[in-house]
C-alpha cells in the first residue's frame, strides 16, 4: 500500500494526457526523451499522475525532496546551498538541450 506524496523540484515541469497511451507508457518504460536527457546530464526526473487522474506530470531538474507519510517528513535548505543547485541545474538543464525557464515546482501526487 503506498501514501500520497508531494514533491518539491527546482526545474521543469510538463502535463501529459492519460489518454495519450504510447506517451504513458513511455513514461511507465522510463523511455521518453526527456527522462533519457536528464539521466545522461545527472538530472533528476519523476513522474505521476495528476489529481484529476486524467493527465500525468512529469517533472526534470533537482528533486529536492518527496514528502508524505512514506517519504520525508521535513526539509531544510540553507541559502548558500539553494543558489548553488539552482546555477548548477541551470546549467545541466542547458547541456541537455533544455531551453525554458526552471522554476520551483510543489506537485501533489495522490496514490489512487
Amino acid at each position: 500500500m503506498g501514501a500520497d506524496a508531494f514533491h518539491v523540484c527546482y526545474g521543469l515541469r510538463w502535463e501529459v494526457d492519460a489518454a495519450n497511451e504510447e506517451e504513458v507508457t513511455r513514461l511507465e518504460r522510463r523511455q521518453d526523451l526527456r527522462q533519457v536527457a536528464a539521466r545522461s546530464h545527472s538530472l533528476d526526473s519523476w513522474w505521476g499522475v495528476t489529481t484529476d487522474q486524467g493527465r500525468y506530470f512529469l517533472l526534470v531538474g533537482k528533486l529536492i525532496g518527496s514528502f508524505g507519510w512514506e517519504n520525508e517528513h521535513t526539509g531544510r535548505i540553507e541559502d548558500t546551498e539553494l543558489m548553488r543547485l539552482a546555477e548548477e541545474t541551470k546549467k545541466k538543464l542547458r547541456t541537455a538541450g533544455f531551453d525554458a525557464e526552471p522554476a520551483w515546482h510543489y506537485q501533489f501526487e495522490p496514490d489512487y
